[in-house]
Formats: C-alpha cells, structure tokens, sequence
C-alpha cells in the first residue's frame, strides 16, 4: 500500500537503542556506576541538562502571544532571520559580503534545514556527496529524497581534510549531474570533532569557484558552532572565502538552536543561503518558503523570539556569552582529560579540536567491543567501525581512567 519510494523503508535509530539500555542499566545499578556516553547533549557535572539561567528567565518572561502564537511569518520571525544571519556571517556582513545575496528561513532544528536542502535541491537519481564519517540521518534524508548516498574520505593520512579525495569524488560527479550537493559537517564534527582550518577551507573554496559543469549546492552543517573555540579573527577570515562565487555555487548554512541555546526540544533551526546571483537567492526564497508550508507550517514562535530577545538585548547576550563560556571550558576540561588518558594508554582516537563528541576507530572486532563494554555498563554509540563518546554527557569522575577501560576490551579481542 506504500509509495513506491517509500517502501522497505524502516528507522534503525541506534542511538535511541542503545541510550534505552543504558538508562535501564542507571535503574538497575544506579547512576553512578555507569557511564552513559551515548547522549548527544550537553549536560552538566550533575549529569542533568544543562540550561541556561538567561535563556530559562527569557523564555519564562515571553507574554503569552510570543509563547503560544502562530509565527507572523510563514518563513519565521523577521528579528529571529535577522539575528541567525548576524550571528553566522558577522554583524556587519552586509558590508563585508557586499555584492552577495542573502536569505533565511527558520526551519525545525537543523535537521529541518538540511532536509529542506535535499527536498529542493536533489533531483531524482542523483548522487548526495558525504563526509564517510557521518551523522546516519544524512544518508536517510538523501534516502527519503530518492537520492543516492556517495562519500569521501574525511581524513587524509596526517588527520587533516582530505581534500584529494574531496577534488576527485566532487570532479567525477559534476560531470554526470545536474546539481551536485555536498555536506561538510564543521566545526566541532559529529562524531569526531573535527575542524578545518583557514587553509584547508581557502582550498575547498578555490576548488569549487572552477567547477563549471554543474549547480553545486555546498551545505556547511554548523549544528555545534557555538563550541567552536577558534578566534573570531579566523572565523572571520573563513566567512570573507564567500566573496567572488560564481553563481553556480549556492552556499547553505544548516544552523541550530538545540546546541546554541541548549533547547533541543523546542524544535528551531534555519536555513540560511548565500549566492553572488540575485536570480538563485529568489528561487530559494520561493520554493523553501513553499516546502516549509506544505511540511511544517511554521516554527515555534517562543524559540525564535527567546533567540531574538537575548541576542539583541547587549546584557542579556553578555550573559549568555559568559555562560556559554564556562560550558566550553567544561568540554575543553573533559576533552582533554580524555585525550591524555588515551594518549597514556596507546588509545587510537580520530583527530578532535572541539565539540560535543570524539571517536575512536575499533575495527572489524567493533560489535565485541561493545558488548564488552556494556557489560561494564559503559554505553557507547557505534559509527561505522569506531565507536563515539558523548564527552558533552560524562561528568569528569567518569572519565577518569575510561580510556584505560576501552584500551583493555579492545585488547583482548586482537
């Protein structure tokens, strides 16, 4: 009875699977004799959500309209638009990236905004360019779409971007597509926490300003850049390698309150495109603002005006900025308490420079491992044959001494 394209079609969520059994192994032994790696938010060293005070008094304060209203728009509050492309291209991004055309939609989460991408962007058949190590939804939103996973190796062999690899799939399909889409998850990678630095994007850029064979829609997901702790100086430079795109390059941010603000629940995202063709930046606002109808309507109003209130309010935002601040010096703490234990022990880990997650490659004896590991009640999430280690979850005590645990399972099984 199914669509066709819709059938053998069936969610696996492996993270909600394995998070359901270390929360029924926390009942049975209690919380602090297990160590639950697979959450993929950030949580405090009491091991409960970590909020923030200036959002909790904001959205509290919200009249009643703002909390429980349609959005006046169908594409999203105008301050809300307004505030996600100040905070992703800069302030004054109007006059640094002059010549340039920008748009915004708010979409739900930034899931919402890179399956809108897909949805508009991809034609029947066509190939979806992917990092090889991935968020899985990736591939099921290509999947939905009737598209045709591809990928490129993500690292070169001195744990940098591989940029060859990136060059070669990316040339091989613009010749035989239409459009070509390609993700780049950065900064602060899910599951690695990888980062490219200025050089290796200023290649990226120089790359793709001579492909001519195809429309190439460069979706950047900056679900986690609020934990980037790189400068603003670098951040900056790498937002100005916008200027001088050809017009068949449609740069899309994937952006998210969820990490942002701490408020995954509340469903709030954009979806943000820039192009140096006025043409391309109108068939955006039409056909997304068309699918966000047809989809979801519209997002909660509450998040974008909470985002809007705090961001454009200079106390409140230097509030959150302070908070924020100690939440990163937390995952900086955790991080490298991790990696030095691993470093000590011989650990194997995939290069990590910021953010919620670090990965470490296992092998064909992955699925041993895990086992081995859950029978010490230590709950990990597998990507391909590493395993991920949800560092924004695990309260310090607990990461003492874990890389020396998760060293020893993966001996005895070599």
């Amino acid at each position: 009875m199914l669509a066709d394209k819709y059938a053998g079609k069936k969610l696996v969520d492996n993270i909600f699977t394995v998070s359901k059994k270390a929360k029924e192994a926390i009942k049975k032994y209690g919380k602090e004799n297990v160590v639950n790696a697979t959450i993929g938010s950030l949580y405090n060293e009491d091991e409960k959500l970590a909020v923030y005070s200036v959002v909790e008094e904001v959205y509290r304060t919200l009249p009643p309209e703002d909390l429980y209203a349609y959005s006046t728009n169908v594409i999203g509050e105008d301050e809300y638009l307004q505030e996600v492309e100040k905070t992703l291209l800069g302030s004054d991004y109007k006059k640094v990236l002059k010549g340039l055309h920008v748009a915004s939609i708010a979409t739900p989460g930034g899931t919402g905004a890179i399956s809108n991408t897909i949805k508009n962007y991809l034609n029947r058949g066509e190939k979806v360019l992917l990092p090889n190590w991935m968020w899985g939804t990736y591939k099921n939103i290509v999947l939905e779409n009737e598209g045709i996973p591809e990928t490129y190796e993500l690292f070169n062999s001195n744990g940098g971007f591989n940029l060859e690899d990136f060059k070669e799939k990316l040339s091989s399909l613009a010749k035989i597509q239409k459009n070509l889409i390609v993700i780049i998850n950065e900064p602060s990678h899910n599951p690695t926490g990888f980062r490219m630095t200025y050089e290796e994007w200023e290649d990226v850029y120089n790359f793709i300003r001579n492909i001519k064979n195809t429309n190439l829609i460069l979706l950047r997901d900056v679900a986690y850049f609020e934990y980037d702790d790189r400068t603003q100086e670098e951040k900056d430079k790498i937002g100005n390698l916008l200027l001088d795109l050809p017009e068949n390059i449609l740069i899309m941010y994937a952006f998210s309150l969820s990490k942002s603000l701490s408020i995954y629940g509340m469903r709030v995202g954009a979806q943000i495109a820039v192009s140096s063709s006025k043409e391309v930046i109108q068939e955006f606002k039409d056909a997304v603002s068309f699918s966000c109808r047809v989809t979801w309507s519209n997002v909660s109003k509450g998040g974008m005006k909470l985002f809007a209130k705090i961001m454009t309010d200079p106390v409140l935002k230097e509030r959150f900025l302070k908070e924020k601040e100690n939440y990163m010096k937390l995952l900086i703490n955790r991080s490298k308490l991790f990696l030095n234990e691993a470093e000590h022990v011989g650990l194997k880990y995939l290069p990590y420079k910021s953010g919620f997650f670090i990965t470490l490659p296992i092998g064909k004896n992955i699925d041993k491992v895990i086992e081995d590991l859950e029978s010490k009640n230590i709950f990990v999430i597998k990507f391909n044959d590493g395993i991920r280690i949800g560092i924004c979850s695990v309260p310090l005590y607990k990461i003492v001494g874990l890389a020396k645990i998760i060293k020893d399972s993966i001996d005895k099984f070599d």
